[in-house]
Formats: C-alpha cells, sequence, structure tokens
C-alpha cells in the first residue's frame, strides 16, 4: 500500500510538514478520489442518456441500487420507520440527480424538500409496486420539466 503519514497535532508539526509531503498527499488524495469519480461519470452518462423519455419507466436499464430505493414504493410507505428511512434516502438521491446534472451542463431540479415528498408520493401513489427508485427518477423528471 501507499506510505504511512501521522496527522500534525500541534502547529510546529503542522509547519514542520514539507511541500514534498504536501504534494505526495494531495496526489494520494487524488489517487483515492478516482474510485468515486468512476460512479459519478456512469451516472451522468445514465442520466444524460434518456433526456428525451417522459418518465423512468420508459429507459430501461439497469442500476445495482442501494439501501432502501431498491424496494417497492408500497414497502417504503409500509412503516413509520421505514417512510423516514426512505425519506432520507430520496434526498440523497435527490442531491445526487442534481449533482450529476450541474456537473454535466444539464438543469437541476431546484425545488423545496416539501414538492420533491409530494412529487414521490404522487408518482409512488400511482404505482405503489415500482421500485422507490424509479418512482424518484419519474417525480425528477417531472418537475424538472415545470
Amino acid at each position: 500500500m501507499g506510505r504511512r503519514s501521522t496527522i500534525p497535532t500541534t502547529d510546529a508539526e503542522a509547519a514542520s510538514r514539507t511541500v514534498s509531503e504536501s504534494n505526495q498527499q494531495t496526489a494520494f488524495a487524488k489517487h483515492q478520489s478516482w474510485p468515486m469519480v468512476k460512479p459519478v461519470l456512469l451516472a451522468a452518462l445514465v442520466c444524460a442518456a434518456p433526456v428525451c423519455l417522459s418518465s423512468a419507466q420508459d429507459a430501461k436499464v439497469s442500476v445495482d441500487m442501494m439501501g432502501i430505493g431498491s424496494m417497492s414504493c408500497a414497502h417504503w410507505q409500509s412503516t413509520q420507520a421505514l417512510r423516514l428511512e426512505g425519506t432520507i434516502w430520496i434526498y440523497g438521491f435527490w442531491t445526487g440527480l442534481n449533482y450529476v446534472a450541474a456537473a454535466s451542463g444539464q438543469t437541476e431540479t431546484k425545488v423545496d424538500t416539501a414538492a420533491v415528498m409530494v412529487e414521490v408520493k404522487k408518482t409512488c401513489a400511482q404505482r405503489p409496486s415500482q421500485v422507490l427508485a424509479s418512482a424518484v427518477w419519474t417525480a425528477y423528471l417531472d418537475l424538472n420539466k415545470r
């Protein structure tokens, strides 16, 4: 693996760190962040590909989804605890969609959290068996049209 380094605990120790060490650490950090860039680029491609589609159901993509987003809308709505977990997941997923949109030069969906939840609940009510992530994607596209 890489070189082991210690975190300075005093100002004197921090000041004694050489430029070379700092540059090596920056290069290492950039190298370590690359695995995070790849999924973002992949997500950007997935998001950019179905731009002309009217809903997520029209886009036949397979995504290795994590968390409650891979469960159905009905499952998400089944208990108070799952509703809370799903709401937190929705906020994170929505933020990720906005991040990819901004990074790829597309328009972000700028709405408040209440509007997000109203739209996702409306989408889920239309088809409770759909995957929560798909409902959020549909809601995102619908709100982005407005």
